[in-house]
């Protein structure tokens, strides 16, 4: 099970349905932002809304025993599991703690660990002011990367720039054609084919198995190898390991 906690971080919070190219897609204030931090922290609430089938899957993988139980019960089991293995993974004591209490722990924990990576400065500031400075420097670097000009440009108006050009850029490298779709479309060819093709690289069986399920089987089983082979570069920079020790963006 240790093995399998180097990936909970992502694997709970980029089950497909949770992400729609986040680091592509910050142009909405209230609603991208938040699937940003959602992100960054390692949890999100639609990771919990899957089937009984997905749901036992996940129970077991975490040692919960799933006879006699309903969606409900092994929704909010699977998530209380998650969070404290979150909260050990990032060095969080877990002992006479409720659930909620851990997991905004683990939100500040995980937030701060960001925003160490981007030389953002977190003293006395909340959660909204430090990824609103990390959003900011993640948009600005992407551009750069890009050959975006920044001048006269708000973060808005940038990060729109910065989306549709990543995307087109992914879908150009998978072979995917441009004409005639939208971007959010585009976004979605682009996921599920690099979640297809590291499926094939990994010798992961796909049949039967939804584009979301597939990645969290890659996720729970094939983290290192992710990281090692960027199978997934638009989500690289969020990828944090924890296995004994960091093997994420220092």
């Amino acid at each position: 099970m240790k093995k399998k906690l180097v990936t909970y971080l992502l694997a709970t919070a980029l089950t497909f349905g949770a992400v729609s190219m986040a680091s592509a897609h910050p142009e909405n204030e209230a609603g991208t932002q938040q699937k940003t931090l959602d992100i960054e922290r390692g949890f999100h609430k639609k990771v919990f809304n899957h089937n009984q089938e997905f749901l036992e899957k996940q129970a077991k993988e975490l040692g919960i025993e799933t006879e006699g139980k309903d969606a409900n019960t092994l929704r909010q089991e699977v998530k209380a599991a998650i969070i404290k293995k979150q909260a050990e993974a990032l060095g969080i004591k877990t002992e006479g703690k409720d659930i909620n209490t851990l997991e905004k722990e683990v939100r500040r924990a995980w937030i701060e660990h960001i925003a160490k990576q981007w030389g953002i400065n977190t003293q006395g500031k909340d959660d909204k002011t430090i990824m609103k400075e990390v959003k900011a420097a993640k948009i600005n670097k992407a551009a750069k990367e890009l050959g975006i000009s920044t001048e006269g440009k708000d973060i808005k108006q940038l990060a729109r720039e910065v989306r549709e050009a990543q995307i087109k850029k992914h879908a150009k490298e998978l072979g995917i054609s441009t004409e005639g779709k939208d971007l959010g479309q585009l976004a979605k060819e682009v996921q599920e084919k690099m979640i297809y093709r590291a499926a094939e690289k990994l010798g992961v069986n796909t049949d039967g198995k939804t584009p979301k399920e597939i990645f969290h089987e890659i996720m729970m089983n094939h983290g290192d190898k992710v990281r090692e082979m960027n199978l997934f570069p638009f989500q690289k920079d969020n990828m944090i390991f924890f296995n004994g020790h960091h093997k994420g963006h220092q």
